[in-house]
């Protein structure tokens, strides 16, 4: 409440207690929670707080301030001063004044400005990083070493679709959906990365994302003194396989979804392959 608001209201001229409403009764009287101008003393001004009432916390305290949805100055109760303290008699006619004088001030929660487009898209944004978007966890086939002209495949379980609803501050509800919407998968030795169908990540025989190697992956002396060196990739000692999930997000404001766009989430294994060569025997 700003200081010269209540300082104007306790100097109301006292011809306008001439004019207070016929309801008014003379025999009204201050109460903890409001005005009482009943002879059994029921409450017929009480209010609340803007921000909420603390329970346990008498209404004391009668203050104005500025809302929009009041047009401009309104009265509130309030358990904290500053105020009209309506335990001091002393307060009794400029309470009576206020009250009269000036409207209730709305539900402080009550939407009063809708938000921008710019500001619920950016919020959705927020939403959707918060989310627990998971990574790919792959499986190789087979599971310890590749093998030269025999396929291998990569195999991840495609994670749920994720999901979040909130209330804005203007009142409108926003939701926030998630989904893993395609799957990448890069072998790691210079052959370009491919994409999948995130259902289609599974195991042999049924899996879509396998390749096959052409070199095997060596340890630098091996490479170097072997006589089956010249086979070796010339640089690596195991491919650097990638899976990548590509999470795709959609908001919407109690209608029709709109696109947010998309995060990737990756995971690289090391995956050592060798080869099986046929040796004569005697």
């Amino acid at each position: 409440m700003k200081t010269a608001t209540l300082l104007a209201l306790l100097l109301v001229p006292l011809v306008l207690v001439a004019v207070l409403p016929a309801g008014a009764d003379e025999g009204c009287v201050i109460t903890p929670t409001g005005i009482d101008c009943s002879a059994a003393g029921s409450t017929t001004s009480g209010g609340t707080t803007p921000g909420g009432y603390t329970p346990g916390l008498p209404l004391r305290y009668l203050a104005t301030t500025e809302r929009a949805g009041a047009g401009g100055l309104c009265w509130f109760w309030s358990p904290y001063p500053p105020g009209l303290d309506a335990w001091n008699a002393n307060n009794d006619q400029a309470i009576l004044l206020t009250l009269w004088a000036l409207p209730e001030c709305p539900d402080p929660e009550a939407p009063t400005v809708t938000l921008s487009t710019e500001w619920v898209v950016a919020r959705a944004w927020e939403i959707f990083r918060s989310f627990p978007l998971g990574a790919p966890r792959p499986s190789l086939q087979p599971p310890d070493h590749g093998i030269t002209g025999l396929p291998s495949y990569l195999s991840a379980p495609a994670p749920s679709r994720l999901s979040y609803q909130e209330t804005l501050p203007d009142g409108r509800s926003l939701a926030v959906e998630a989904a893993v919407t395609a799957a990448v998968v890069d072998w790691g030795d210079g052959s370009p990365a491919m994409g999948h169908d995130p259902a289609a990540l599974l195991p042999y025989p049924a899996g879509t994302a396998l390749h096959t190697y052409r070199l095997k992956t060596c340890p630098p002396a091996y490479r170097a003194e072997h006589p089956s060196g010249p086979n070796c990739h010339p640089a690596l000692e195991a491919y650097p396989v990638q899976a990548t999930f590509r999470w795709t997000a959609r908001y919407r404001l109690g209608g029709s979804w709109a696109d947010l766009g998309y995060l990737d989430r990756s995971t690289v294994v090391a995956y050592d392959v060798d080869e099986v060569a046929g040796v004569l025997r005697p």
